[in-house]
């Protein structure tokens, strides 16, 4: 039997706009907050055929698998769509001033597998009627597949195994997408490691990030497939021993806030830009000392810890 070894390690740090809020990227996947955790071991013999797939409104894992034989399985699946697009924040803009932004929904999901099948033809007697005396055979080869999509950063990884005669394989999925707030930058993460060992079949493993096309409108959801930022196309026919680790992180940064134009309502001279500082020497104009000043004079007191209005008292008198 041929073996091969191969390890890869792939991390890449990009830092993107901010696409969180409304860009709700799986297609009418939308954020319902909700937990989801599925667990399960299986040992047996015969033909088994298992699909998972869970959705949050930013992230996708796809899972099959199928074949006849021997098989001793155990996964863990879990996924949560942590935090919607309720809140909202403000945020300035050069170009067209102050501008409300939704705050992005958080999602995760994670998955975990350990698999160990033998391929062989196995019939099975259905029933009291004719396939009683006339067994269902099964011959059926072993395929194992997972997709993970994080439709946000426009990035996929896959692990296809197909037409194989033995299995015994690891494999683990993360990915989070975290959006943005106000005080907070966002994450894109996604990662998936494989240790396969496979006798007589096919393995595929693929890594994709596209480069998102800025000049189409983001309503529509476009991305640039044609010319992606990030390709890998392995394939292996035959008798292999794999081991293989993806990672791909993306920063999304929150929009910067603008400065305060009277510092008494921030932190006083020290925050106002550099180019309102031109009379910054002038006492009474960034210190506050002008409005301390007249508030002693007030007869009687004013209480300056609260927001008051004027009383006959203060009104100019005609």
């Amino acid at each position: 039997m041929q073996r091969m070894g191969a390890a890869f390690l792939l991390l890449v740090l990009a830092a993107g706009i901010c696409l969180a809020g409304t860009w709700d990227f799986n297609p009418d996947k939308y954020a319902l907050k909700h937990k989801h955790s599925y667990e399960a071991d299986v040992e047996g013999e015969g033909y088994v055929m298992v699909y998972q797939k869970v959705d949050t409104n930013n992230l996708s894992l796809d899972e099959y698998m199928h074949g006849s034989g021997t098989i001793n399985e155990a996964d863990l699946l879990t996924s949560e769509q942590k935090s919607t697009h309720i809140g909202t924040y403000w945020y300035f803009s050069d170009t067209k001033g102050w501008k409300e932004q939704p705050t992005g929904a958080n999602s995760v999901v994670s998955f975990t597998r350990q698999n160990d099948m033998a391929y062989s033809q196995e019939g099975f007697s259905y029933g009291t009627g004719w396939y009683s005396s006339h067994p269902v055979v099964y011959n059926s080869l072993i395929k194992d597949r997972t997709v993970a999509r994080s439709y946000q950063e426009a990035a996929m990884m896959m692990h296809q195994l197909e037409y194989a005669r033995g299995f015994t394989g690891d494999i683990s999925v993360d990915m989070n997408c975290t959006g943005p707030t106000e005080k907070a930058a966002g994450k894109g993460l996604i990662t998936m490691k494989i240790e396969d060992d496979v006798t007589e079949g096919t393995v595929h493993v693929g890594e994709l990030l596209s480069n998102t096309l800025y000049s189409t409108r983001k309503n529509m959801k476009q991305q640039g497939w044609k010319n992606p930022l990030i390709e890998v196309d392995a394939n292996y026919v035959g008798s292999f021993r794999i081991k293989k680790t993806m990672s791909l992180e993306i920063s999304k940064y929150n929009p910067p806030s603008a400065a305060d134009w009277l510092p008494c309502c921030s932190g006083g001279f020290l925050d106002v830009p550099g180019y309102d500082k031109f009379y910054g020497d002038k006492a009474g104009i960034f210190d506050c000392t002008c409005r301390e000043t007249a508030l002693k004079g007030y007869a009687p007191a004013w209480n300056a810890t609260r927001a008051q209005f004027p009383t006959d008292e203060y009104r100019l008198k005609a």
